[in-house]
């Protein structure tokens, strides 16, 4: 119980401290360049069991979901492997069918709620590094509602649920141990959950315990998880589902999309199929409110109406356990949301210098689940999302720390009437200014015209996921190549990250003529002959064998322009260097600087004597144990894209006897030293006189 509470007063501290997540100053770090390594393997490894076996014989670096609990000890024994965690920005969850008999009845709902022991689950399941949670709006987020409500669903109250049940007509008429419906029918309850998840078995195995306590006639029962997913996804058959969902940043304008009446019936939205008009009402404020205080009180208000509905049952906020090993990589990182397994890792790891680094090697993960698909609008896993977000930019990305950075765009600027009069009443207009350096993976240029067509493209696109939330845009349409323009017909509060975090799909493939529908879509970027797979994130599809892995490797066309301007290395030009024989302390310094990640290598006379990777702002090699004689001393600074800049120092050595003084140098000291003999001798003669 310490343990859960030190992560209840964490969570209460990122509450208070947190806002919406601010913008970052852009690239005001080395930590926004990448990418250092040359490969990605995703091995696809199912089970608990077998991906913590994975990383304890070296088999793979990182372990790409959350770690079960009760394999800490077994992980913490090796000195090659580290254990981070962070409270988790999602949540497990067992979501309900809404539109089955007698599902539909939100008594039984709250009954079961109520059952459930919420606080055992974290305790025992979870060994304590999990906290009881009713909203489906995570803790660590500052519009959750959690613990402000008269009532919670933690412990297992189970007269609770008996009186609920009770009053609501659940009763065991035929007297044979379980309730029947209140229209006297016969019903039971299948729980599935995912056969290859420890957590997901004992949580499911304790709900349909629970409810065969308070005369439920229930089971759990293990499934393949793509084939319930799939289910839910398109509103098939199911009676409860165990689920886990992750979020990646802290808006909550989905409360209005994934819970909408409208969409208990649209595919992708609205797995409980719930629909409720009082929670609908609350919808376009959350929505077109542009004050932070009105669409607080909404997301407030739809999570009240939502917490007492159960359409899902919200179990546990944990936190999320990651291992990964140490002999061979650093630069491991643990974002707020995802934990070590994340985007981030991918950009910032780097080979040790031992193994060769900084760049080159290959990262190998595991993944519990295969790839469904490499079409990123259709996937239905978020494993198959890990792999495809590698393979797509956006505007703006979300950083480590939670706060939103510029990405391919260098500046932005938001408008409305009050701003501008060219603007009309009650819309938005935002302007973004792109980076001028971006390329396809094909080498053709990213330009401005490419977002607009994604934005249009989204929109238009009937049932598009990606499309929903920018319903309301108006026009978008680029001015110049690095210039382009959104406008909404509305305002909101959210317009912002609606667009800004859209991957961005090039327009000269998907306006092929032949190209499929967006849910039509099925590339595979392994065939040399695929003609409508180009991307542009950091790394691109190598090699995929389904069910076995997934390659990865660095996107050559990177950025590549960053090669000029600014981005070149910079060494300022050193003066040569006089100094005599046996002098000891003396440095020879460069001021340098280079905005991507550069490495530095030293030589003297042609020969190579100190390398690494540049931190900072200055490169230093010292000068002693220098024999007489003249050193050239060479500074090369290169980054991974191909530029780089070198300055040339001779270093002169000087004896310190007296016969290395230059002869000029020795007749001046004699002249010196006699005229001063003849004046102390002339003085002495004109005194005696």
């Amino acid at each position: 119980m310490r343990l859960r509470n030190t992560i209840v007063y964490g969570s209460c501290l990122v509450l208070m401290l947190s806002a919406i997540p601010l913008l970052a100053p852009a690239n005001s770090s080395m930590q926004y360049y990448g990418p250092y390594v040359d490969k990605i393997t995703y091995k696809v490894i199912t089970g608990d069991n077998a991906q913590v076996l994975a990383l304890l014989d070296n088999e793979i670096d990182l372990v790409g979901d959350m770690i079960d609990p009760s394999f800490l000890p077994q992980l913490e024994e090796s000195e090659d492997i580290e254990i981070a965690n962070v409270l988790r920005n999602g949540y497990g969850y067992f979501s309900i069918n809404c539109d089955k008999y007698p599902f539909n009845i939100t008594a039984f709902r709250r009954a079961l709620a109520f059952a459930l022991d919420k606080e055992a689950i974290c305790d025992d399941i979870w060994s304590g590094l999990a906290q009881p949670q009713d909203s489906c709006v995570p803790v660590v987020n500052p519009f959750s509602i959690e613990g402000q409500l008269p009532y919670t669903y933690y412990e297992g109250n189970l007269a609770k649920a008996n009186a609920l049940l009770d009053a609501a007509g659940f009763f065991d008429i035929d007297e044979d141990g379980s309730r029947e419906a209140p229209d006297g029918s016969d019903f039971d309850v299948l729980v599935e959950l995912a056969q290859s998840s420890g957590i997901a078995e004992r949580t499911g195995e304790l709900f349909a315990e629970t409810m065969r306590s308070i005369g439920i006639d229930a089971v759990a029962k293990g499934a393949y998880f793509y084939d319930y997913l799939c289910r839910l996804y398109h509103h098939g058959d199911y009676d409860i589902v165990y689920m886990s969902t992750s979020f990646s940043e802290y808006s909550v304008d989905w409360l209005a999309y994934e819970y909408w009446s409208e969409y208990a019936d649209e595919p992708y939205w609205n797995f409980p199929n719930f629909r409720n008009a009082s929670y609908d009402s609350w919808r376009d404020q959350l929505l077109h409110s542009v004050q932070y205080e009105d669409v607080y009180e909404a997301a407030i208000e739809m999570q009240k109406i939502f917490v007492y509905e159960c359409p899902i049952i919200v179990c546990y906020e944990n936190v999320l356990l990651s291992a990964y090993r140490t002999d061979r990589f650093v630069g491991f990182v643990n974002d707020v949301n995802d934990g070590v397994p994340n985007w981030w890792t991918n950009y910032q790891v780097r080979l040790k210098d031992a193994a060769g680094g900084p760049y080159g090697g290959n990262l190998r993960w595991s993944l519990p689940f295969d790839i469904d698909t490499f079409n990123f609008m259709t996937s239905i896993s978020s494993f198959a999302n890990t792999v495809n977000q590698m393979m797509w930019d956006s505007l703006l990305r979300m950083d480590p720390d939670g706060n939103y950075i510029h990405w391919l765009a260098e500046s932005y600027n938001i408008e409305t009437h009050a701003d501008n009069r060219k603007v009309p009443d009650e819309h938005t207009r935002i302007i973004f200014q792109m980076r001028d350096d971006l390329v396809w993976s094909d080498g053709r240029p990213l330009t401005a015209d490419d977002v607009a067509f994604s934005l249009n493209y989204y929109r238009n696109a009937p049932g598009n996921p990606l499309g929903a939330d920018i319903a309301d845009i108006m026009s978008a349409y680029s001015i110049t190549p690095s210039e382009m323009v959104v406008e909404f017909k509305s305002e909101s509060y959210w317009h912002l990250t609606a667009v800004a975090l859209k991957p961005i799909i090039p327009k000269h493939i998907f306006i092929e003529p032949d190209f499929p529908a967006w849910n039509e879509w099925n590339p595979d970027p392994t065939d040399p002959n695929e003609p409508y797979f180009v991307s542009s994130g950091p790394f691109i599809v190598n090699d995929f064998v389904p069910g076995e892995f997934a390659e990865l490797t660095y996107n050559s066309y990177y950025r590549s322009s960053s090669v000029t301007g600014d981005d070149n290395p910079y060494i300022e030009r050193q003066d040569d260097v006089y100094i005599s024989e046996g002098t000891v302390g003396k440095m020879l310094t460069w001021n340098c600087s280079c905005s991507v990640p550069c490495e530095y290598s030293i030589l003297r006379d042609g020969s190579l004597i100190d390398s690494g990777v540049l931190e900072g702002t200055n490169v230093s090699i010292s000068l002693d144990s220098l024999s007489y004689g003249t050193y050239n001393y060479t500074l090369i600074l290169s980054t991974r894209f191909g530029s780089s800049t070198s300055d040339d120092v001779l270093v002169h050595i000087r004896r310190n006897d007296l016969l290395n003084i230059p002869v000029f140098s020795l007749s001046m000291a004699i002249t010196i030293s006699s005229l001063v003999v003849i004046a102390a001798f002339g003085s002495a003669i004109i005194k005696n006189h």
